[in-house]
């Protein structure tokens, strides 16, 4: 079944390039943003950059998965082969929570990479593909009785 989803996924993101190059859906994309590191304070403006850009789960996971990158400035790009995740250590990925409506599998797919379980209230319900893609990268769901 999951191979079926991913072949319609596929056609789908084929055809509507096709019709429309701007229509590649986001996570397709990758961004590269030049930085200027000269001094120990730009470092330190990039770093807190950085961790105000992972507040936002969408741009975190962006970072996370290699669609957005950082070059320093004044350096050629590099192609790389095969991007590997960095994940976070176990201990420092925060429990994720949804407290109501319906999670989609877009939902899921923004969860930050490593999360190992999702903490829902009572009145979220799963779409189909949300479910399958719980199961597929083994999260854990925990619900409350809120």
């Amino acid at each position: 079944m999951e191979d079926l989803r991913s072949l319609i996924r596929e056609v789908l993101k084929e055809e509507l390039s096709r019709l429309r190059p701007d229509a590649v859906p986001a996570a397709a994309r990758i961004t590269e943003e030049v930085v200027s590191l000269r001094s120990s304070t730009d470092l330190n403006e990039f770093a807190c950059r950085v961790l105000n850009m992972a507040q936002d789960g969408r741009l975190r996971a962006d970072i996370l998965e290699g669609r957005h990158r950082f070059c320093l400035s004044g350096q050629p790009a590099v192609q790389v082969e095969a991007h590997q995740p960095i994940a976070p250590a176990p201990s420092a990925t925060p429990v994720q929570q949804f407290t109501r409506g319906i999670v989609s599998e877009r939902d899921v797919a923004a969860l930050p990479q490593g999360t190992r379980r999702i903490q829902v209230g009572k009145p979220v319900k799963f779409t189909p593909l949300a479910r399958d893609e719980i199961r597929r990268r083994g999260i854990k769901v925990e619900r409350t009785s809120s």
